[in-house]
């Protein structure tokens, strides 16, 4: 598309602008107001501005729809002609924003007499443009009206913002257009208009998107110390039959300016006699490039953006006519804009001091728990500082130029010795000592000093831990070990290392231990207690202590057997003979005998039985004896035995029943029968 259409379609889009402004003139109006920005009886700039200019105003266009752009130009005369190149000229609104600083106060230098800045609204209403030279002061309206809304089914393009609005001369700023309707291909000028002497310049399109174009500006000449306002052109479907164009006047300005630099702070304040201090130096109107020195010496330069520089401190003898010498306290540091030739001093920003030394620190040994206070002697010492003991961090608490104090914190494993030297470092300037000697950390184990009693499988017990420690971070997890089984206590979490603590946890079940058989009663057996390591377990510094406990089988599952009694011979079988021989001759007399054996239960109690009582029980006359006649005890998993004899004297059946007395709370009385039979 050539220059002169995109013209012609600017002019008819300019004219339906206009039309529609009008329209919304008289709506949302507000009453103007003096900005409330305070104004400098002086601005600064360039040139020193004059007393008695005359100022005229005017805006383009004075009824700009919102968000959209205004270009106010300051024509600044004295009798009749214009002010020098480089005057400063104060610009504040009480309504919306300047393009460059987005804010409500600018300032811009003059070239031939005329100073341009950019103003916008997101509401609107009329804002009150003052301009300021000196002691002279005009102003001038300008009223943003609302936005005209397309009908939903629109596809005109529109744009809504230019980010950023100022870029320079010599092109390369990266520019987002938001709008909508940006309809691929795009392609995007930049025109300063006619009274420029040069024709729309077309960016480089990096990105598009319905809503988004990014591109990279395009030079343009601009005189040095002044402004060029362009328009910015958006064409869409680019060489198409359904191309359309889009036009934001004004929306951005190529400025070359001859400023003025200005130091607020110096960051540090002070780095050794060395040099090599990374110093940030924050400000307005720095511009590449710049120079920056400490009195005499030039310090190197690693970046500078418009409010910053950061250099490295040169040598401290640099500084100094001739180059040499010891220097310090405080320098002057100066910055140069080098193209411009401004410059600015702050005096006495930045002081050089003396290289950091360590000459003595005292004690020499603490806790690897931490919390021993370490004070340490020397020079050069500069608050804040960072402070290391055997390469773990202490934490300062009053620092001087000859002394620091800190306090030592844990090193994470206080079970454990170490051992290293002491590191001051001075935060700012990176100035940093270090000791010959070392600091050792002494090991502090954990120790379990009680546990609660009875340990009864499935109970629960409390151990108290002395000095249980904590990790790098401050916490440690808790665990125990106990009748090959890990434990998880209350609490498993710890913060603080030291002093004791209590820790509740539940005894494994019954099945861990392996507990023994005991006598019990009057010679029984049931589970007797069992010797069992208990072991604290410090998972995160790994620092462990055991103690042996005695565990005891829980009462209501652990009784002592009573005796039990089971008459294991003759067999109780009567009337069939149990005696022998079952059947005995008088023609050939002899006698019949039966053994009793009376057994008590394995691991049971001691059986007690009384003496026997005999009685005949046969039809045939008989004598019936026993041995032995006394009562006994049989102790558990034993038995006992009885002889008893019957000797007939007449024909018939024979036999006896013998009764004993027992301590067997089941059969306290046994009774057996003994039977066999007596023929001619």
């Amino acid at each position: 598309m050539g220059v002169d259409m995109i013209e012609k379609r600017q002019r008819i889009l300019i004219f339906a602008l206009l039309a529609l402004l009008l329209i919304f003139a008289g709506c949302k109006a507000e009453s103007a107001t003096e900005p409330s920005v305070t104004v400098p009886g002086t601005p600064t700039g360039g040139i020193t501005p004059p007393s008695g200019a005359t100022i005229t105003l005017t805006a383009v266009p004075t009824n700009p729809v919102v968000s959209s752009n205004s270009v106010i130009t300051a024509h600044v005369t004295v009798n009749n002609q214009n002010v020098a190149n480089g005057t400063a000229v104060q610009f504040t609104t009480n309504l919306g924003t300047f393009a460059d600083t987005g804010t409500n106060a600018e300032i811009k230098t003059t070239t031939n007499g005329d100073a341009k800045v950019t103003l916008t609204s997101a509401t609107a209403g009329t804002a009150t443009v003052v301009a300021v030279v000196n002691n002279a002061s005009a102003s001038i309206a300008v009223t943003f009206g609302g936005n005209v809304t397309p009908p939903p089914t629109s596809t005109v393009p529109t744009i809504t913002a230019v980010t950023p609005a100022t870029g320079k001369p010599e092109g390369g700023d990266i520019v987002t257009i938001t709008g909508t309707n940006f309809t691929q291909p795009v392609r995007v000028l930049f025109d300063p208009g006619t009274a420029s002497g040069q024709a729309p310049k077309e960016a480089f399109v990096q990105s598009s998107s319905s809503t988004s174009i990014t591109v990279v500006t395009p030079s343009l000449n601009v005189v040095s110390g002044s402004s060029l306002s362009t328009d910015v052109i958006v064409i869409t479907q680019a060489g198409t039959s359904g191309e359309q164009l889009v036009v934001k006047s004004a929306g951005f300005i190529f400025a070359s300016a001859t400023l003025t630099p200005s130091i607020l702070a110096v960051q540090p304040t002070s780095g050794p006699i060395g040099g090599g201090t990374r110093v940030t130096i924050s400000g307005d109107n720095f511009q590449l490039p710049v120079q920056v020195f400490f009195n005499l010496a030039e310090a190197q330069v690693i970046s500078v953006t418009f409010h910053q520089i950061i250099v490295m401190s040169p040598r401290a003898s640099d500084t100094a006519p001739g180059g040499s010498g010891v220097v310090t306290g405080p320098v002057d540091v100066m910055v140069k804009n080098v193209n411009s030739g401004k410059t600015f001093t702050a005096p006495g920003a930045f002081r050089y001091i003396s290289k950091m030394q360590i000459t003595a620190f005292a004690p020499s040994v603490g806790t690897a728990l931490g919390g021993t206070k370490v004070t340490i002697d020397g020079s050069g010492f500069d608050d804040p500082v960072a402070v290391t003991i055997g390469n773990f961090p202490a934490q300062p608490i009053r620092v001087s130029a000859t002394e620091v104090v800190v306090v030592t914190l844990s090193t994470g494993n206080p079970c454990g010795s170490a051992a290293g030297a002491i590191t001051v470092t001075n935060v700012e300037n990176g100035d940093s000592a270090t000791t010959t000697g070392t600091f050792s950390f002494l090991p502090v184990k954990p120790v379990i000093t009680s546990v609660s009693s009875p340990i009864i499988p499935g109970g629960t017990i409390t151990v108290d831990v002395q000095n249980p420690g904590v990790g790098p971070l401050g916490s440690a997890n808790i665990r125990f070990n106990f009748g090959g089984q890990t434990i998880i206590p209350m609490p498993s979490s710890i913060t603080v290392g030291t002093g004791t603590q209590t820790f509740t946890l539940v005894v494994p079940p019954a099945t861990a231990f392996s507990f023994p058989l005991v006598p019990c009663g009057m010679g029984g057996q049931n589970l007797g207690p069992v010797s069992s390591t208990l072991q604290f377990n410090n998972v995160t510094t790994s620092c462990t202590d055991s103690v042996d406990v005695t565990v005891t089988p829980n009462p209501a599952t652990n009784p002592c057997p009573p005796p039990t009694a089971t008459v294991t011979s003759p067999p109780n079988s009567c009337p069939v003979p149990n005696l022998s021989p079952a059947a005995v001759s008088l023609a050939m007399p002899m006698s019949q005998t039966a053994t009793i054996t009376i057994a008590n239960a394995t691991n049971a109690q001691t059986l007690t039985l009384g003496p026997p009582l005999v009685m005949n029980t046969g039809t045939a006359t008989e004598t019936v004896a026993i041995s032995p006649t006394t009562g006994t005890n049989v102790n558990g998993g034993s038995s006992t035995s009885y002889t008893v004899t019957v000797t007939p004297t007449t024909t018939g059946t024979t036999g006896a029943t013998i009764t004993f007395t027992s301590n067997d709370p089941t059969k306290p009385t046994i009774t057996v029968n003994v039977c066999g039979t007596a023929i001619p």
